[in-house]
């Protein structure tokens, strides 16, 4: 049984993860043993294995001056490391861009740097299939747009564009370590 409390007073989420048999019938007095006061929470009892959350983010499109509403699904994290590992591609990502910001050159709209000699190899999702992929060269533009050439390490003659987002967690770094 998953318990979801949401504490107002500390501004939180908290998921537990319960046996039935420890709750019982009365999941407030469960609470309240757990150092849980009654006075800040709201609380539900739920029979999942994990907890869908909607986020919503309400603005003005600076354009057009109109209302955006976008909704995103996602799982709470306690329930899956999907996140995290989003959050340290993100972080990598954006600390290469501004490696070649730094240190790239400067083009036409953006900055780029090609490696020479013994180039970084990442391990990445090629044409939906996980293998070892040589870095060539990296690009990004003004607006932040990354684009990284590379060759798959065992079919080399092969130069083409690779999604960041499907180069693995924590293998951006080596891309980043031999920029800077």
């Amino acid at each position: 049984m998953k318990i979801i409390v949401v504490d107002c007073a500390n501004v939180r989420i908290d998921v537990l993860n319960v046996p039935e048999n420890m709750v019982g019938e009365d999941v407030e007095l469960f609470l309240v043993e757990h150092d849980y006061s009654l006075n800040n929470i709201s609380w539900m009892a739920v029979p999942a294995d994990y907890v869908p959350v909607q986020f919503h983010e309400f603005g003005i499109d600076e354009e057009n001056g109109k209302e955006v509403h976008e909704q995103r699904d996602t799982r709470l994290k306690n329930f899956s490391i999907y996140d995290s590992v989003q959050e340290v591609k993100h972080r990598e990502q954006e600390e290469l861009v501004s490696a070649i910001r730094q240190y790239g050159e400067k083009v036409a709209d953006g900055y780029e740097w090609h490696f020479e000699g013994d180039c970084p190899i990442v391990a990445a999702y090629d044409y939906d299939e996980p293998c070892d992929v040589v870095i060539l060269a990296v690009r990004v533009s003004n607006d932040g747009r990354i684009t990284i050439i590379g060759d798959e390490k065992n079919d080399r003659g092969n130069e083409h564009e690779i999604d960041a987002d499907d180069i693995f967690a924590g293998h951006i770094d080596f891309i980043t370590s031999e920029i800077e």
